[in-house]
């Protein structure tokens, strides 16, 4: 059945009304210097209901909304978390852990240093197809591929799918069983900070973790961290590196290879370089974590036209490629109403021209797909 479409909430920054609240304030850069934040809370997450075929990515609750989510935040303890085992700092994770993302990593899905993936529910084999000369994964919100391929084309386009334990709610008994013997990753819960998402505060994610990490074992997959993002409105915590530092805090010794971030930020900063503000948050994240990092869900949530989104795409994946601590990243999305001009499909199997520019941008020199 297919979830209710949630209200957006609607908040004031700045003097700008918007459902997907923006703040042009300046806070304190991980170097300690000032840096423009203009950051979002989630404009395009999973929908209450997980399952691809039922919605999967229709909220807007909840957009920004948190004081204090202008990236520049510092502090923090550098290389917190430094004794999570099987942790690594740069991109091919925990070695030796079902081959990690540079040896093999099982099935027909060639594994690769290659980090470009897409956050989206609802492909057709078509569209598989086209996103995957420069596509290596997506996910889906759910612990299943999307029904149109659940046949297998994704092995065949070679295109890993990534499956997500989404809420308190998700079978895991049953992901257990689905999941293919091809997978390499488990994605954490989706957005546990939010009420409208997998609603968990950092203490019951934590009690919830052990099961996790039983499916992850069982599957020889990499284990990734709750995903978090900024919240306003319904939360059950606004800030996200306080989340994750309660749920570290209340999960000590548990396994998490990877930490899972979602970032929308605005795309005009005074600067040359479009993505800035997305830039500032991931140096913030660098700075408070020592795991590889996963950017499962960003975009540009203020742009006008899809030339303002294609100049976002541009320098945000030429920072992203060049950066080893992130070691996947995951545009949003396919096909959205919730956030202007992010669509990377037309019809099925159609690029758009912000999609040709997603697939056919420079990847990591070791990417060899």
């Amino acid at each position: 059945m297919r979830a209710p479409t949630l209200k957006a909430m609607v908040w004031i920054c700045a003097g700008v009304l918007s459902c997907a609240c923006s703040s042009n304030g300046s806070a304190p850069g991980p170097s300690g210097t000032a840096a423009a934040g203009n950051a979002t809370g989630s404009a395009g997450a999973g929908a209450g209901n997980p399952d691809p075929e039922n919605g999967g990515e229709n909220s807007g609750e909840n957009s920004g909304g948190a004081a204090g989510r202008n990236s520049g935040e510092s502090g923090g303890a550098a290389g917190r978390n430094s004794g999570q085992a099987g942790e690594s700092s740069g991109v091919g994770g925990a070695a030796g852990r079902n081959g990690g993302d540079g040896g093999d990593g099982g099935g027909g899905v060639k594994a690769t240093v290659c980090k470009r993936g897409l956050a989206y529910g609802h492909h057709s084999v078509a569209d598989l197809k086209a996103l995957s000369p420069g596509v290596s994964w997506w996910y889906n919100w759910d612990f299943r591929p999307d029904q149109d391929l659940r046949a297998g084309a994704h092995l065949d386009a070679g295109v890993e799918y990534a499956p997500m334990i989404w809420g308190a709610a998700s079978d895991r008994a049953a992901a257990k069983t689905a999941i293919g013997s091809d997978a390499r990753v488990l994605l954490g819960f989706n957005e546990p900070n939010f009420g409208s998402q997998a609603n968990l505060t950092a203490k019951a994610a934590a009690a919830l973790w052990p099961e996790l990490t039983a499916i992850a074992d069982a599957k020889g997959l990499r284990l990734v961290s709750p995903a978090v993002n900024f919240c306003g409105g319904n939360c059950t915590d606004t800030d996200p590196f306080h989340y994750l530092d309660e749920f570290f805090a209340a999960c000590a010794g548990c396994r998490v290879d990877a930490v899972a971030i979602h970032i929308y930020v605005g795309c005009s900063p005074s600067g040359k370089n479009k993505a800035e503000w997305l830039i500032n948050h991931v140096e913030t994240y660098k700075s408070r974590f020592s795991q590889p990092l996963f950017l499962t869900e960003f975009a540009c949530d203020s742009a006008k036209s899809e030339a303002e989104q294609q100049a976002f795409l541009v320098d945000a994946l030429s920072y992203l490629e060049a950066e080893p601590r992130i070691e996947r990243y995951a545009w949003f999305s396919g096909r959205a109403t919730n956030v202007a001009h992010v669509d990377l499909l037309g019809g099925s199997g159609e690029l758009t021209a912000l999609g040709k520019a997603y697939v056919n941008a420079p990847k990591n020199p070791a990417c060899t797909r």
